[in-house]
């Protein structure tokens, strides 16, 4: 019994879906991952790794993508709350360069499908958890980025309404281009 819903695309592939948990005095059931479940949603990836991250309320992860080996990703907030970010890098489509954020926290029952040729990370609004499957392999020589400094994602206005005061970022996602410079 695959229980997803497509809750809403935000571009051409980037999709969100709420999974219907099977509930009973015992508690809840959540299937949060079927090829079976997906397929019906038209997500047609197979996922080859899966990535836990820990991150401490501040935090900012990415945003990243890979040119040779392009990946989709299957985020789910586990705990806390993040706001995800994807840059959609699909030159020839009307969301080229647009940039897409949605709220996942743990308990919403929601995944987010971000396509190849998205550039994705994160801000940790709380200390949280989040699980993301990825169709590729990380690839070191593969790695690039845009920056979360861009003006278009509006980072100064996230970090005040959630009161964030103090920021975590690598020296490497501090220094990576912004996306009107790529």
């Amino acid at each position: 019994m695959e229980k997803f819903i497509l809750e809403e695309e935000l571009a051409p592939g980037l999709k969100l879906i709420k999974m219907i948990p099977f509930k009973d005095e015992r508690g809840e059931y959540i299937k949060s991952y079927s090829d079976k479940g997906l397929l019906s949603l038209g997500i047609h990836n197979k996922f080859v790794e899966d990535n836990y991250l820990i991150s401490k309320k501040g935090s900012i992860r990415g945003l990243h993508y890979q040119k040779k080996n392009p990946d989709a990703k299957l985020i789910r907030c586990l705990k806390g709350k993040i706001i995800d970010i994807v840059v959609d890098l699909r030159k020839g489509y009307a969301t080229y360069k647009k940039v897409f954020k949605t709220e996942l926290s743990g308990g919403d029952n929601r995944l987010l499908f971000i396509p190849e040729g998205c550039a994705h990370g994160f801000i940790s609004l709380t200390d949280s958890i989040a699980l993301y499957k990825s169709s590729n392999y990380y690839s070191s020589d593969d790695q690039y980025g845009i920056s979360v400094f861009s003006d278009e994602i509006h980072l100064d206005t996230i970090l005040k309404r959630e009161y964030i005061e103090d920021i975590i970022i690598t020296e490497k996602d501090r220094s990576l281009l912004k996306i009107e410079e790529i």
